[in-house]
């Protein structure tokens, strides 16, 4: 059959496959598309369908070592080495995907750069991921992508601790994400840790308001508001995060007890501050605190 005729009966049969997708006939689909990988072994699109359904399957090695088939075919096709890194990235395979991306040239596909960073900034490697993030910023300055970028930088130079250069990125990605929680976290937590507790209170605010789910985020404004000396808030905000999680550190039951205290509730204070030293009978704060709350029931 000629060439023309090969490319025919590909695409006749790739619809095919197609459609037994679409009507949720995956094991026909299964078959076909392995029937055109052996018959048409250079056609990508059979081997990129096929370990989509190997990943609906639960069965992603399978999927993994298909794309490594054909990228092995042509190790320098970028489409495939793309794919595959992505299809790593989607199933948490970090490392294996990082080296997969790190042949590719950022001037040749600079939307890589990007993919790495996010990559090492999962795997918690965050001077990597800064790297990758601004070698992307530095090429394609006019991508959509570019917001969140800095929006992770944002939070890698808070896992640093670097708030300043967090609360400069994190203005930089307020095109976008002005409304996003996680950004207004990472405000209320530069502000935070900068001092500057006053400016903190509203992201907070703003970030529970989003996303009322994020437990951290009830811990983070109790925090915040016993610095502002809203200490009825601070307990609120405390008791919240104790309702909500199943583990709950000595220093959060110490801070609920120094808002008690500081909220004339001695009583509580004192209660909370013996959970804390329960769990970590070193705890100075607790310590004292459980002093001077017992000072303060007995001479009130």
């Amino acid at each position: 059959m000629n060439k023309e005729g090969n490319k025919y009966q590909f695409e006749y049969k790739m619809k095919m496959a197609k459609e037994f997708e679409a009507s949720g006939r995956l094991l026909h689909a299964v078959q076909l598309y392995n029937n055109l990988i052996e018959e048409y072994p250079e056609e990508s699109e059979a081997y990129f369908n096929l370990a989509d359904l190997y990943e609906h399957f639960d069965q992603v090695d399978a999927g993994t070592n298909l794309l490594k088939k054909l990228l092995n075919r042509d190790s320098e096709n970028k489409v495939v080495r793309i794919f595959l890194g992505q299809y790593l990235m989607r199933n948490e395979k970090w490392r294996e995907a990082n080296n997969i991306l790190k042949y590719i040239a950022v001037e040749d596909e600079p939307v890589v750069s990007f993919f790495l960073g996010y990559s090492y900034f999962k795997l918690k490697n965050y001077e990597r991921s800064k790297t990758n993030f601004l070698n992307f910023i530095s090429i394609e300055e006019h991508s959509e992508l570019v917001q969140e970028a800095y929006l992770y930088i944002a939070k890698i130079e808070v896992e640093l601790s670097d708030y300043k250069n967090a609360l400069a990125f994190a203005k930089k990605a307020e095109v976008l994400y002005e409304n996003s929680w996680e950004l207004n976290a990472i405000y209320a937590i530069s502000y935070f840790n900068l001092g500057m507790y006053t400016h903190a209170i509203d992201p907070v605010e703003k970030a529970i308001k989003v996303n009322s789910r994020e437990k951290s985020l009830k811990e983070l404004a109790g925090k915040i508001y016993l610095k502002t000396g809203d200490f009825l808030k601070a307990e609120e905000n405390f008791l919240k995060y104790i309702e909500l999680n199943e583990t709950v550190s000595s220093e959060l039951y110490s801070n609920l007890g120094e808002a008690c205290f500081k909220g004339r509730k001695p009583k509580d204070a004192i209660a909370y501050y013996e959970m804390a030293l329960k769990l970590d009978p070193e705890n100075q704060s607790a310590l004292r605190g459980i002093k001077n709350a017992a000072f303060a029931l007995e001479n009130g």
